[in-house]
């Protein structure tokens, strides 16, 4: 998975530093300044030395001492400030290994997920001991969410992708007639077959009996464009003339 890459935003600490260099160097600037000017100015209109002038160099020196103190504030958030940059890297290197682990757990679930086969009460059964890791499942076409209804004299495809599962009145892989349950090929199965059970099958029919209709019955199937398919029928209601099947259909090896 492409990652984009951004440019990482200055950091807001390195702003206040270079925000605070400009302004304590701008106020020292135009306090020396103001101090000169003055003591220039009194210097040029007496032709002798002003009393004041002791005064004023002790202000030019107290200004030097606070500017010293400045410098050393200064350095103090220099140092705080390297510190939080420090912290900062290595809070984005932490969240860029937790990014590229997340990815990784990510694309292994996506690898190794699968849906499974419906089970006789509609839900995912554990994969059968004898089939190959992962070959089950991996491969499914499309299966039942619930239980997809047929009525008497009508057929599912079940190579079709239509939400009603291509149901029509013409002769298809699994259908309900007079005869029973029809289809191209069919065989009943004592338990819920894997795919490898069903393509293992040799003997085949078209008609299960309305005699041998029940529910609860596993049927392997294989659809006229050779794919394998299992169906359970998961209700039978006589009266009404319908049936219901769970079904799972595989993608042709």
């Amino acid at each position: 998975m492409d990652r984009e890459q951004t440019r990482a935003p200055e950091r807001p600490t390195r702003r206040l530093a270079q925000h605070t260099d400009a302004v304590i160097a701008a106020v020292l600037a135009a306090i020396l300044g103001g101090v000169a000017t003055a003591w220039g100015e009194d210097l040029i209109g007496s032709d002798s030395p002003d009393p004041g002038s002791s005064e004023l160099e002790a202000q030019v020196r107290d200004l030097g001492t606070t500017n010293d103190q400045l410098e050393d504030e200064l350095a103090a958030l220099r140092d705080q400030n390297s510190s939080l940059d420090r912290e900062l890297d290595d809070l984005d290197e932490q969240n860029q290994e937790l990014r590229e682990e997340n990815e990784r757990l990510r694309s292994e679930a996506d690898d190794g997920a699968a849906p499974q086969e419906p089970d006789g009460d509609g839900d995912a059964p554990e994969k059968a001991a004898g089939d190959p890791p992962g070959a089950v499942v991996l491969d499914i076409r499309r299966q039942t969410d619930s239980p997809v209804q047929v009525m008497l004299h009508s057929c599912l495809d079940l190579d079709s992708t239509s939400a009603d599962w291509g149901a029509a009145s013409v002769f298809q892989d699994l259908c309900y007639g007079d005869a029973g349950v029809e289809g191209v090929r069919l065989t009943v199965m004592s338990s819920t077959p894997s795919r490898a059970d069903c393509e293992a099958l040799t003997t085949w029919q078209q008609t299960i009996s309305h005699d041998a209709v029940v529910e609860g019955m596993h049927l392997c199937v294989q659809t006229n464009q050779r794919r394998t398919a299992y169906a359970r029928l998961a209700a039978l209601d006589r009266s009404a003339e319908t049936v219901a099947f769970d079904i799972v259909v595989w993608e042709p090896t």
